[in-house]
């Protein structure tokens, strides 16, 4: 029988990056034994400390005799998972952020991390901003209007009031009314999305509330953008395919606010379990003005039915986190795949997960570099809280809320996917 390996993280961002990886092996390409489904190596977090990037090249072996089996060739394949990463400001393309990275160093904003992506197999993160230089793109909606004419109407209403009590000479009870209304629109120039690349993260997600902040012609040169830079991008009913020595992986996107969304990416997954060796979801979660759906920080992991889970990665490179709240982490999963010199199919033999715990930024003002913590006792405080040996370190109803209704949803939809192909017959599982 088949092995399935599965590992499912949840990346916050500005609401909720998912992301699961599933190893299939193929009955063309596979000939083993195996009686039950296996499930992944427990998570191992003793690399901390000596973590090293690994690149996915094949090792060398030795050629068999006449008489000898072909001997298996080993490789691995290194992937680093980071949260959101937002090269833009609020409205305008001409935002301190994105002046920031014409006139810095391209470098800027990855200097303390860029290493761990450049020496890696396959960087992935969720792109959080529009990138187009028109600027006559017109700003979505997002209920600005009907709150300008709601708050205008208590002004109007407010000032007959002061009006009649002046007249009256009386007190007015009524208390001024404030512009509550809050929302985002981010979007920098077309040739920033250069800097994705040029420091090593190969792959993004478009799939987020953010994704259509100046409409469709914003979200098309959003994709032209990415397309000229060079980096690969997903998206609901896009599928990202990376190949490595022949083992090829699938990343499914989509996003977790949207109706329906469990099912499409089911659809998805269906489509890329028959064109590939192993998948990995990613999905974002978590709706703008919503009350629990943006964390923005670090939520726990946890292993459900040989799945591991992290509920959220929080800011990568961000805005809008202040200290306690500045630390995030890189989330790195390096397989360890045998080919069969016989057969030619895959066995992911192991899978080796390493946190990699960081400040969103340091100092005492946000400089837009995440940096690797370095003190000991900063490090294991977010690998004590990553594994539920302490309480939030962000104390906030909302954030336990928010975790709480996110892991329904993983488990929903995790459940939903293994079922479907049992039904289906894909995997026997006991």
């Amino acid at each position: 029988m088949r092995k399935i390996i599965i590992f499912f993280i949840i990346l916050t961002i500005i609401g909720t990056v998912s992301l699961v990886a599933i190893n299939l092996r193929k009955d063309s390409s596979h000939t083993d034994d195996t009686s039950e489904a296996e499930i992944s190596q427990p998570i191992d977090l003793s690399g901390l400390d000596s973590y090293q990037p690994v690149s996915g090249s094949v090792a060398t072996v030795t050629n068999a005799g006449a008489d000898e089996k072909p001997a298996s060739q080993s490789f691995t394949i290194s992937m680093n998972f980071v949260g959101d990463i937002m090269l833009a400001g609020n409205d305008t393309a001409t935002s301190s952020i994105d002046a920031m990275a014409n006139s810095q160093p391209s470098t800027y904003f990855f200097e303390n991390v860029r290493d761990y992506f450049l020496n890696d197999d396959i960087t992935i993160a969720n792109c959080e901003n529009v990138f187009s230089d028109n600027d006559n793109l017109a700003k979505t909606d997002k209920g600005e209007a009907a709150a300008l004419e709601q708050y205008n109407n208590a002004v109007a209403e407010y000032n007959s009031a002061v009006a009649l009590a002046q007249q009256s000479g009386t007190t007015v009870s009524m208390e001024k009314p404030e512009y509550t209304f809050r929302a985002f629109w981010f979007r920098s120039h077309a040739a920033t999305a250069k800097l994705l690349p040029e420091n090593g993260v190969d792959i993004v997600s478009i799939d987020n509330n953010h994704t259509y902040d100046f409409g469709t012609d914003g979200n098309m040169d959003t994709r032209a953008a990415l397309d000229v830079a060079g980096v690969d991008w997903g998206k609901d009913g896009k599928i990202v395919y990376k190949e490595i020595n022949g083992f090829k992986i699938a990343f499914v996107f989509g996003s977790m606010y949207s109706a329906g969304a469990e099912q499409a990416m089911l659809v998805d997954l269906e489509e890329a379990n028959a064109n590939s060796d192993y998948q990995v979801v990613y999905f974002h979660g978590g709706e703008e003005k919503v009350h629990g759906s943006h964390p923005h920080v670090l939520q726990p992991m946890e292993t459900y039915n040989g799945v591991n889970i992290v509920y959220s990665l929080g800011n990568f490179i961000f805005g809008g986190n202040n200290y306690p709240e500045n630390r995030t982490l890189i989330y790195n999963q390096t397989l360890t795949i045998t080919q069969d010199a016989a057969t030619g199919g895959f066995t992911v033999a192991n899978t080796d997960i390493t946190l990699i715990p960081c400040y969103v930024y340091t100092g005492e003002s946000n400089n837009y570099q995440p940096a690797v913590i370095e003190n000991e006792t900063d490090k294991q405080l977010v690998i004590d809280f990553m594994q539920g040996k302490r309480e939030l370190l962000f104390s906030s109803i909302l954030f336990s809320f928010f975790a709480h209704s996110l892991a329904a949803f993983c488990r929903l939809c995790l459940t939903e996917f293994l079922n479907l192909r049992k039904h289906r017959g894909v995997i026997p599982l006991k």
